[in-house]
């Protein structure tokens, strides 16, 4: 008799009670194997969730029953729980949800000796799932105007969707949905779809390229470049550190003027040797083309001793000259980057003094060339 009343359904409110708890120990009977180590405390509170969602289940309130037939199910797996709880979700209209529940009822192993209770919720959970599956919809959904559907994002009814179902058939429950879906730079769209039980449809969103997103990068690419002090460069002039409890210079000031008076000095100093340099080349080269033809075998008559002697006194100046040339360019260029500011835009110090100026002298003289003086 007891079998026989689990059996029914939507018995009047005053038998329900009472079949329920005939019911609730095959319920907590059909696992009570695996039991025997489990808690004790949520073993009593799975079978009182149970016996409540069961209760609420045949009287027609499925949508209460669920959240009570969850938790029993959470606290202790069983499959009469777990079955329940799929006919209610499938009949509050989640089909796709509820079939998946009943699935899992299905792919358990069923025991040689398994209660009957068991045997009759898989039987049943059976019987629900094949009426239902073919119920299911199906919802191609494409979205074209982005070129990685990996920007794309997609969801229906709020319910964020995986990338990788579009332009694939997703299961859906019959009845309108709204789909929406976005990309970085491009507008969203959105699109309102109603399918009927076992429907298949396609729906397609475009995404228009957002002005605002393409005015806001012009907007980015134009932007100045950020102020060379900010990104100092190879060749970038060091200011001198200034002394301690010095003010810092005010940002507003003009920069000062620098003083490249020794970078010219020594570079015209250097230029004018060089070129002295040349003439005195110039007259080696001629002595020795003169001498070529007044001493055949490199023997030399004594009358051409003073026009040998002036050949190698050009040829020594010439190649003293052209040194000193090197050394004075290769100097100006020293003072040219180590250049301070002028003495009229810097105030005098101990360190600089208006009467600390380049002193330099160049001479000339036989048999040798230089630049003397101080700096």
């Amino acid at each position: 008799m007891a079998k026989l009343a689990c059996a029914r359904k939507r018995q009047p409110w005053r038998m329900v009670w009472p079949l329920v708890a005939l019911c609730a120990p095959l319920l907590a009977g059909a696992d009570a194997a695996a039991q025997d180590d489990g808690d004790a405390a949520e073993t009593a509170a799975a079978r009182a969730l149970a016996v409540e969602g069961i209760k609420l289940a045949d009287a027609g309130h499925c949508d209460d029953a669920i959240e009570k037939l969850a938790k029993a199910e959470k606290l202790h797996h069983a499959p009469v729980v777990l079955g329940r709880l799929g006919e209610c979700q499938i009949l509050q209209g989640k089909l796709v949800e509820g079939t998946e529940t009943l699935r899992k009822v299905l792919r358990e192993p069923l025991a040689p000796d398994a209660p009957a209770v068991v045997v009759r919720a898989r039987e049943r959970a059976s019987a629900v799932f094949e009426r239902s599956k073919l119920r299911i919809a199906g919802l191609n959904i494409t979205v074209k105007g982005p070129h990685g559907s990996s920007e794309v994002a997609v969801s229906v009814d709020g319910q964020p969707m995986n990338s990788a179902l579009l332009d694939a058939e997703r299961p859906t429950d019959p009845g309108e949905h709204l789909v929406e879906a976005s990309a970085p730079g491009f507008t969203s769209a959105a699109a309102r779809v109603s399918v009927a039980p076992g429907e298949r449809q396609s729906l397609v969103l475009t995404l228009e390229p957002d002005p605002r997103a393409r005015a806001a990068a012009a907007a980015t690419a134009s932007e100045p470049a950020p102020a060379a002090a900010e990104n100092p460069g190879l060749f970038t002039r060091v200011s001198p550190l200034a002394e301690p409890g010095a003010e810092p210079p005010s940002s507003s000031a003009p920069p000062a003027e620098l003083d490249l008076t020794k970078a010219y000095i020594a570079w015209g100093a250097g230029g004018a040797a060089v070129i002295a340099g040349s003439v005195f080349g110039l007259l080696a080269f001629q002595g020795k083309s003169d001498l070529d033809k007044q001493c055949p075998q490199n023997v030399c008559p004594d009358s051409s001793a003073d026009k040998l002697s002036s050949a190698r006194t050009d040829s020594t100046v010439a190649t003293v000259l052209m040194a000193v040339g090197g050394a004075g360019i290769a100097l100006g260029t020293v003072f040219y980057f180590t250049a301070g500011p002028r003495e009229e835009s810097a105030p005098a110090t101990a360190e600089h003094r208006p009467e600390d100026g380049l002193r330099a002298r160049a001479w000339i003289g036989l048999g040798g060339v230089g630049i003397d003086g101080r700096f």
